[in-house]
């Protein structure tokens, strides 16, 4: 798959004119050259990236100009224009191809953009406003295994209806509401719901069955399996538009659209006014149809409840924010395509930077940067041991109850849920979340929500969920009987093709309550000896790491996909010529956390 401009121009034929003339000659030579503009074009926009490689601009603005610009472009920077004046004077405003040199077709349809006016037919619009995948990637829209057919052949359990009814018996023990007590990981709790918007980034299985043997090479994954954010931008301003918000101008300062929300008074952020300091919020909801609530979004998943509801939102946030940083900056690419760059690498940062070091470990990660061997293009299925198991450690973290904000200090998770449907919709303004109180962003809050620990049991709060009567055991048993009918290795086959030595006996059973410990001694003692993988993950987890982090085979099998499915992805962070560091605002110095994005979103304050 090509990378580089380069590359790209050696797919383009050219063929020799006929030297009927030197006048002639000259034609064919513009021409011929027009047209490797016309198609080398979306390679300088996607891969000669000077803010990623943070070509600084030569003539650097200086506070007084940058606050001109403000009100000139009647901007309202979320964060402290000093702050942002490094941001900016990190960028050249002048790329390799500004939008004066665009081809002309691509550059007179802009017009066809503005609010009002209609598509006319035959409109040309820059294939770097498309997802990535659909326009260079070789197609990678199946499941598959990263185990080896030898591997879990030897080591799964065998799908009968014994085996579906021992991990039914399992999975309820699991989901015994009367077991839960409740443990706080020292992870915080924005980061369950960060793993969740990740997920809904990079899998997507609609037709998989739990009554079936099934090969996963067979089922489709309905998301780009690359951290591309097509669940936020979808198929771009182009397929899409009822997601954006066009300039009045033929420009390429798109932003998202913003929802509105119902006014119940304070909420959100109180900063340092506290209760006091919270404000009425009026747009800060996703975007909804005005009949039916229905979110505008690019994955309807990210309105499944009100905290990842609210964090996609924040990320909407985060494009906009970025928009006004490249006019203000004076940029004269696409805005667009620039904007989206920066918002996906450092997304992908964050990702492999914050949350994977926080839920992994940093020797895992650091592990799978060094030894994953993943070329550019090469051919990729999202394995199932990753997304049917090892990436569902997240179940066992949510919580009963949240500080949502000042209003709400003690919200249960029914609550969670409740106030993201109708008749509650759009997003009461004072249930807006107070992300302060999920992630670690210098925000003082009287509480810091946890996540609960990694382990084998269930929040008893997920009962009270719309619809939730019972969910604990069916999401687990679930789980386990997905895991069953996909073939998958057993966590002990896993271990041993990683060559890390499996749990014993004594570590899986380790703290179980007995009626537990009997099931899986039960016939024969088979689950013990081919741990069903999510469950295994599950364990490592609590007995290895006290439940703060995935233990070994877990960490490794995360950590690897993600690793992965950077490296293949030619528009990634990682394959960013001269190398990738973060260029935004941030705590630390050349760092970038999700509590980053947050804040230059502008969602920490009111």
């Amino acid at each position: 798959m090509p990378t580089k401009k380069t590359s790209l121009k050696k797919t383009t034929a050219k063929k020799a004119a006929p030297k009927k003339s030197r006048a002639s000659a000259s034609v064919s030579k513009k021409v011929a050259v027009k047209a490797t503009v016309k198609v080398t074009n979306i390679a300088d926009q996607l891969f000669k990236t000077f803010t990623a490689k943070q070509t600084p601009n030569p003539v650097p603005l200086k506070i007084t100009d940058l606050e001109k610009r403000i009100v000139d472009l009647k901007i309202k920077p979320a964060i402290d224009p000093k702050k942002l004046l490094i941001s900016i004077n990190k960028i050249n405003p002048n790329p390799a191809i500004p939008v004066a040199k665009m081809p002309e077709d691509v550059r007179k349809s802009l017009t066809a953009l503005k609010p009002g006016t209609k598509r006319f037919h035959g409109a040309k619009i820059s294939l770097a406003w498309f997802p990535f995948p659909s326009v260079f990637s070789i197609c990678s829209d199946k499941f598959g295994y990263m185990s080896t057919s030898s591997v879990r052949s030897a080591s799964k359990l065998p799908f009968n209806l014994t085996n579906q009814v021992l991990l039914g018996q399992l999975g309820d023990l699991m989901g015994d509401p009367e077991r839960d007590v409740g443990a706080d990981s020292t992870i915080p709790s924005g980061y369950t719901y960060f793993g969740q918007f990740v997920d809904h980034d990079i899998t997507f299985d609609v037709s998989s069955s739990l009554e079936v043997e099934t090969d996963a090479t067979t089922i489709n994954n309905m998301r780009t399996p690359a951290l591309d954010l097509d669940s936020l931008y979808s198929r771009g301003p182009a397929l899409d538009p009822f997601l954006y918000s066009f300039p009045a101008s033929g420009s390429t300062a798109i932003k998202f659209l913003l929802g509105s929300n119902s006014n119940f008074g304070a909420g959100g952020p109180g900063g340092t006014g506290g209760f006091g300091g919270m404000q009425t919020q009026n747009d800060w909801d996703v975007p909804r149809a005005a009949s039916t609530n229905t979110a505008m979004i690019g994955d309807p998943r990210n309105d499944e409840n009100l905290i990842v509801a609210q964090f996609h939102q924040a990320m909407l946030r985060f494009h906009n924010q970025v928009v006004d940083m490249l006019e203000l900056a004076g940029f004269s690419g696409d805005i667009f395509v620039e904007a989206k760059k920066i918002v996906t690498h450092h997304y992908q940062w964050a990702v492999v930077n914050d949350y994977l070091k926080k839920v992994c470990g940093a020797a895992a990660v650091t592990s799978a940067l060094t030894t994953v061997a993943a070329s550019v293009g090469s051919t990729f299925r999202m394995p199932v041991e990753f997304s049917v198991a090892a990436y569902r450690f997240g179940h066992s973290m949510i919580r009963n109850n949240y500080w949502v904000n000042f209003n709400f200090p003690n919200a249960t998770l029914g609550q969670v849920f409740e106030f993201n449907r109708n008749p509650r919709l759009p997003i009461f303004s004072n249930w807006v979340v107070d992300f302060n109180a999920f992630f670690g962003t210098g925000v003082v809050v009287p509480v810091n929500n946890k996540a609960r620990k990694i382990d084998s049991i269930m929040a008893n709060g997920l009962e009270s969920i719309p619809g939730g009567s019972g969910i604990m055991a069916v999401l687990a048993t679930r789980n386990l009987r997905r895991g069953l009918a996909l073939g998958l290795p057993s966590g002990q086959g896993m271990a041993n093709s990683f060559g890390i030595t499996p749990m014993t006996t004594a570590q899986l059973t380790q703290g179980l309550p007995a009626n537990e410990v009997a099931v899986l001694n039960s016939n024969g003692g088979i689950l013990l000896q081919k741990t069903p993988l999510w469950y295994y993950v599950l364990r490592e987890a609590a007995v290895l790491r006290s439940g703060n982090q995935l233990g070994p085979v877990g960490a490794k099998i995360v950590a690897d996909t993600f690793i992965k499915m950077l490296k293949r992805d030619a528009n990634s962070y990682l394959n960013v010529s001269g190398g990738f560091t973060p260029m935004l605002p941030s705590a630390a110095a050349g760092d970038f956390t999700i509590a980053d994005l947050l804040i230059f979103a502008g969602v920490t304050q009111p």
